[in-house]
């Protein structure tokens, strides 16, 4: 395997999280209903905690490895406020409580290393019961110019970058959809193409990968249409020398 095709299906890795709280349109990160708006409904109620599991990676060479001592903290959406944080182990792996208050958390997880580019990762839905499978892979500035670059584009510092995987209910990844960004910006829409994003590919592959290089930074929305299917947009906080991830499903 050639470094370049590894790093490119490994990002994506850390979107196919099993975070997923609720199982309908309870949920508030979605829209669900066609318009492609996000909804403002609370989620399902929760215990007073929930744990996520998963694990911590980077890239070395053309494979993931563990990544011990990485930092993956849970924060509430609104308003920023902490509501767990952990190391991971000498194997990578973490488990993170989190407090729920009694509902569903809408929130994101941050997983930070030294040397490293802080990653965000969005579930698809608020999160109201243990989840495993959270990856979070950790890459340093040098990955994350090698992926603008096999696409002859150059990621911005001023910018956002997000990845994200396009998938069915059941998280399997979806070829044939096409993603939309709001506000659009100077946002650049890769799709992967046979594992390594390209700019003349116009829609995604069997992978269910893109990479959204030099997005707009704070809130935006990204959302994906194939045929009459109907997926829950998400809105993310892009952040500048950051990645952002998440997952799209209907």
């Amino acid at each position: 395997m050639s470094r370049s095709v590894g790093v490119a299906s490994l990002l994506l890795v850390s979107c196919l999280m099993a975070c997923g709280g609720g199982d309908d349109d309870a949920g508030g990160d979605g829209d669900g209903d066609g318009d492609g708006t996000t909804d403002a409904a609370p989620g399902p109620d929760a215990p007073a905690t929930v744990m996520i599991t998963g694990v911590a990676q980077t890239i070395m060479g053309t494979a993931t490895a563990p990544l011990a001592g990485a930092t993956i903290e849970g924060f509430a959406r609104a308003g920023g406020a902490a509501l767990g944080s952990t190391t991971s182990g000498a194997d990578g792996t973490y488990t993170l409580t989190l407090t729920t208050g009694g509902a569903a958390i809408d929130g994101y997880l941050k997983g930070s290393s030294s040397g490293r580019l802080d990653t965000y990762l969005y579930p698809p839905r608020p999160v109201a019961a243990d989840t495993t499978g959270a990856t979070m892979l950790i890459i340093n500035q040098a990955t994350l110019n090698l992926l603008g670059g096999l696409a002859g584009t150059t990621q911005q510092a001023s910018k956002g970058f997000i990845g994200l995987i396009v998938a069915d209910a059941a998280g399997t990844p979806i070829a044939g959809a096409k993603v939309t960004i709001d506000p659009a910006g100077t946002a650049e829409i890769l799709y992967a193409a046979n594992g390594l994003p390209n700019a003349n590919a116009n829609a995604t592959d069997a992978s269910g990968a893109v990479f959204i290089a030099n997005t707009n930074t704070g809130d935006v929305t990204v959302d994906a249409t194939m045929g009459s299917t109907d997926f829950h947009a998400v809105t993310v906080n892009a952040r500048a020398g950051a990645i952002t991830t998440t997952l799209l499903q209907p």
